[in-house]
């Protein structure tokens, strides 16, 4: 089966973390993010429909409570999304064309003990062929 669309989630924060969940509507991993993803790595990952002609659909919850969301309909533009929650279907659900960006409610310490919160950006791709469904950007900012 051709592979129709990937993700990469990459982490500029000073926290590792790895996924939690997976949502899928339609499609499935061709390729899994390789997890706990460490600081400064990128964890992409491949998706393949799962019937001809549907695209991918679905979301993925990360450790830290910060769901991406991704539909990659074959012939009509991808959506990609970020939303602080704890469930990969919220991720789903806040895809959009224009994709989003968020900073976390929550404050963290990192490992100097320094307050921090996460930020994080969703941007859909609109390449066709549909090679890459969506980039997450995490990172951390001083709270």
């Amino acid at each position: 089966m051709e592979t129709l669309s990937g993700s990469s989630l990459r982490h500029h924060s000073p926290i590792g973390f790895a996924e939690d969940g997976t949502y899928f509507v339609a499609g499935q991993y061709l390729t899994y993010p390789v997890v706990p993803i460490e600081s400064v790595e990128s964890a992409p990952y491949e998706l393949e429909p799962n019937n001809f002609g549907g695209g991918v659909n679905g979301g993925n919850t990360w450790v830290v409570k910060l769901d991406d969301g991704w539909i990659a309909p074959v012939r009509e533009p991808k959506q990609a999304g970020v939303i602080e929650s704890s469930s990969p279907q919220d991720g789903n659900k806040a895809a959009t064309l224009e994709g989003n960006s968020i900073t976390s409610t929550e404050t963290y310490k990192d490992k100097d003990g320094q307050s921090i919160k996460f930020t994080a950006s969703a941007t859909p791709h609109q390449v066709f062929p549909p090679l890459v469904a969506a980039d997450f950007v995490v990172d951390t900012i001083p709270a």
